[in-house]
């Protein structure tokens, strides 16, 4: 981010970059995705992520996934000897526990219809998990017709003044379209109230004639 400012490609509010950070994690797990280091350049750093959306997966927050993940950390404790401490769960263990019910669910099926005799058909037993819906802990979890999982994600934006990253946006698996938040706005780059053209005036190469015209 801080090459994009020295180009100027920050100050112009023409571009606008994408960081993925699928969900919190403590240390450098997923590299240092911080604009603060402490040292002569966080204030280019902070300005440079005014224009920085950060993609993460929705975290949920139903009763049943704060249940759960209590239920997940007292069990790391007593069992592991594993204090989460102010780690949170990430949600990877939830979609883990969803994959063994729709294992289960599918299992369930395939023995009532008598699929088990003789040969398992593994390729038939694989599509009875395709293209459903279900209610599990991480939400609603919907599987299409070619055996995926359609994942909501959470768009988060940096608020200038406190240089810390919300939730602007939703992108949700079974609607598809960009959901705003109620309340929330984004904060473009470069004093712009509205987002900046899917290209830069004089294009990515800066070839554009227009701009050469003397």
């Amino acid at each position: 981010m801080l090459d994009a400012f020295d180009l100027g490609f920050i100050q112009s509010g023409e571009y606008v970059f994408m960081d993925v950070l699928l969900f919190p994690f403590p240390g450098q797990y997923w590299g240092n995705h911080d604009w603060l280091r402490n040292d002569l350049r966080d204030q280019d750093a902070k300005l440079a992520y005014e224009s920085l959306f950060r993609i993460s997966l929705q975290v949920p927050t139903s009763v049943e996934w704060t249940n759960f993940t209590n239920y997940v950390k007292l069990l790391a404790l007593s069992k592991y000897g594993f204090n989460f401490t102010n780690e949170e769960v990430n949600f990877f263990i939830g979609a883990f526990h969803d994959a063994v019910i729709l294992f289960g669910m599918a299992l369930n099926e395939s023995l009532e219809a008598g699929s088990f005799t003789g040969n398992i058909d593994g390729y038939n037993f694989t599509r009875n998990m395709w293209d459903r819906i279900f209610n599990g802990i991480t939400g609603q979890v919907i599987i299409d017709d070619n055996g995926d999982r359609d994942t909501s994600y959470s768009i988060l934006d940096m608020d200038p003044v406190t240089g810390k990253f919300q939730v602007v946006a939703n992108f949700f698996g079974d609607q598809q379209y960009y959901n705003p938040v109620p309340g929330k706005s984004v904060h473009w780059a470069g004093g712009r109230t509205a987002p900046p053209l899917n290209e830069p005036v004089c294009w990515y190469e800066g070839d554009n004639p227009e701009c050469h015209i003397t």
